[in-house]
């Protein structure tokens, strides 16, 4: 059986991320809501950085992101550090959607993502146990 991986979230009973096979879903938020909004969207995309490399993936391997903001007006700063975060190869370019949303007890952001892992050995291991284990 394929195992399914996850990363602890900061919440209980919710998870930052799961990975299945090649698949990875993702979400990259502050772990401080009383930051104000541009720092909160700051520490979104360095966490959602730390939960895609923890399921073996990245942000150019990132297929859709739906970014949901508290208040909408903070999408032009939201639109800036994603531009700095994702760069300049459009080859890394997912496609993406923003949405105003009323999100819970001082967020200001949530980024959730599905991307592809990129090639680890342990992964193809899980996938195939008995394949491997003569090695």
């Amino acid at each position: 059986m394929v195992k399914i991986e996850r990363v602890a979230g900061f919440v209980p009973t919710r998870s930052w991320g799961s990975a299945f096979k090649d698949l990875v879903w993702a979400i990259g938020m502050s772990d401080d809501l009383t930051l104000p909004a541009e720092q909160q969207i700051n520490r979104a995309f360095k966490n959602l950085d730390n939960v895609l490399e923890e399921v073996a993936s990245d942000k150019s391997q990132i297929i859709s992101a739906t970014v949901m903001l508290n208040d909408i007006k903070d999408k032009p700063l939201m639109d800036e550090v994603w531009a700095k975060w994702i760069g300049n190869d459009p080859s890394h370019w997912p496609e993406r959607s923003c949405f105003g949303v009323k999100l819970h007890a001082g967020n200001c952001i949530e980024i959730r993502v599905v991307a592809v892992r990129k090639f680890r050995l342990r992964n193809y291991i899980s996938y195939f146990p008995k394949l491997f284990q003569q090695f």
